[in-house]
């Protein structure tokens, strides 16, 4: 390994000494960022302030660090749902704060570089972990109109600042693939154009080197699992204004990792990818890179599912069929946290596509689960139920007139039934709830789709939901 590799593999293993602790979920909202400033103090080389206020007047950070002439900008959490980097930059505030034996990096880059952030530009958004601000805009669409308080202040210190690179951080669909393999894309890029014609000039020639070093980095960690985004020109988004109004801006997505739900691994991947770069623009290493090397990162394509169940038997009519079942599972906002709606995606032939989790179904017959009827009003009475020894059984819903609850879900491996005329179907977009046997044995249920295995008594169903 050559010098710089060594620095940022060292930065890597040390990581959990800059981990924000306070942070340990990606449920972040405005409030854990003004705790965080509350707590920190300016010093020569970091500094905060307040670079004005959201639609709904929550305040919008804007961090200073190092002194150099070289300028770049970072923003993270434009869209309210997509925190990945806001954890991140937390991180490497407090990398950038620390005193310890990275001490003569800290201050190469305090003396080359002059990096402003703005963590959390959509605060209204993350309050309720929506994608669109308080007025329900994508403020990734008002870079021409300019006309939420949000975008303003994107664009005001844009213009102020000046930077030579900027840094616009994203989260997206956890399914998707690097190109058409069964690795998920856990980190995506793109090198936005500046128009229809995507043409490359040396500011956009400049982000497509970077974005090659960064991806040369993360290879290190996550071989095979990034992506490359399509680059049609999108003239209301900031990231193409960015590039035509001469700042080389380097897009980057969060995507999933298997058992990560919090994202707190990619949020790691987002540390050493943000450090990575500033190292490779303080010592000039991206002109080394070609634009062939960003080319050469596969495009993001969608060839995933949450739960693949393969090669299930499927009878119809007293005929036997083989079908897939894909199925994606949903984190809906609700109680400060989350929960998880599982529907049928796509259902038949799938034998091109992957599954976060695989399961052979191979002599294994699709069945409808069974529902019983129980007075059931509130979640305590829920508390009384040996739901291992119902869902082995094959019920998966227990229907009831009187359950009384405002939520859509319940913390427990079972659906609630409040409607008498449900019936369970199997279809593409509805429910992701049936039994696999063999024979007449139950083999797995699943829930809401979610997996409980009769055979070992393995309960990995979250919750139910409420179906009305």
């Amino acid at each position: 390994m050559n010098a710089q590799s060594l620095l940022i593999n060292s930065l890597y293993e040390n990581y959990d000494s800059y981990k924000e602790k306070s942070i340990t979920d990606k449920r972040i909202t405005n409030a854990d960022i003004v705790k965080y400033f509350t707590d920190k103090k300016s010093s020569e080389n970091f500094s905060f302030e307040v670079a004005g206020k959201s639609l709904e007047g929550k305040p919008i950070y804007l961090v200073k660090v190092g002194r150099g002439a070289t300028k770049i900008l970072a923003w993270s959490q434009m869209h309210g749902d997509e925190p990945t980097a806001t954890m991140a930059l937390l991180d490497l505030f407090n990398f950038f704060t620390a005193d310890d034996h990275f001490n003569d990096f800290r201050n190469s880059l305090f003396d080359s570089l002059s990096i402003y952030f703005i963590p959390m530009l959509n605060p209204d958004g993350a309050e309720k972990f929506e994608r669109r601000n308080f007025a329900s805009i994508d403020l990734n669409r008002d870079a021409l109109r300019l006309q939420f308080p949000e975008s303003k202040i994107l664009k005001a210190v844009r213009d102020s600042v000046q930077p030579e690179f900027g840094f616009n951080l994203h989260d997206q669909d956890t399914r998707y693939t690097s190109g058409h393999s069964f690795k998920n894309a856990a980190i995506s890029f793109l090198a936005p154009p500046f128009n229809y014609a995507r043409d490359i000039n040396d500011v956009r020639k400049k982000t497509m080197q970077l974005i090659a070093v960064i991806n040369e980095t993360l290879q290190n960690y996550i071989p095979g699992h990034t992506g490359r985004y399509s680059d049609e020109f999108e003239p209301r988004a900031f990231g193409d204004n960015f590039v035509k109004w001469g700042t080389s801006s380097v897009l980057i997505e969060s995507g999933g990792w298997k058992d990560d739900e919090d994202k707190q691994y990619l949020r790691k991947l987002n540390f050493v990818a943000l450090l990575s770069a500033f190292n490779s623009i303080m010592n000039k290493t991206y002109e080394e890179k070609s634009i062939e090397e960003y080319s050469a990162i596969p495009e993001n394509e969608k060839y995933l599912f949450d739960l693949l169940l393969r090669n299930v038997e499927y009878k119809i009519n007293g005929v036997n069929y083989t079908v897939d079942i894909g199925i994606k599972t949903e984190e809906i906002p609700a109680d400060k946290g989350f929960y998880l709606k599982g529907t049928i995606d796509d259902f038949g032939d799938l034998s091109t596509y992957f599954g976060f989790e695989e399961i052979d179904c191979s002599g294994l017959t699709l069945a409808p689960p069974e529902i019983i009827e129980k007075e059931i009003y509130s979640e305590k009475d829920l508390q009384e139920i040996n739901f291992s020894e119902l869902l082995a059984k094959g019920i998966t819903g227990i229907r009831t007139e009187n359950f009384e609850s405002e939520k859509s879900f319940v913390k427990f491996p079972i659906n609630i039934i409040a409607n008498e005329k449900f019936s369970y179907k199997i279809k593409t977009d509805g429910n992701a709830d049936f039994l696999l046997k063999k024979g007449d044995d139950l083999k797995y249920a699943i829930v809401n789709g979610q997996i409980y295995d009769v055979n070992i008594n393995f309960n990995k169903i979250k919750n139910g939901l409420i179906l009305k």
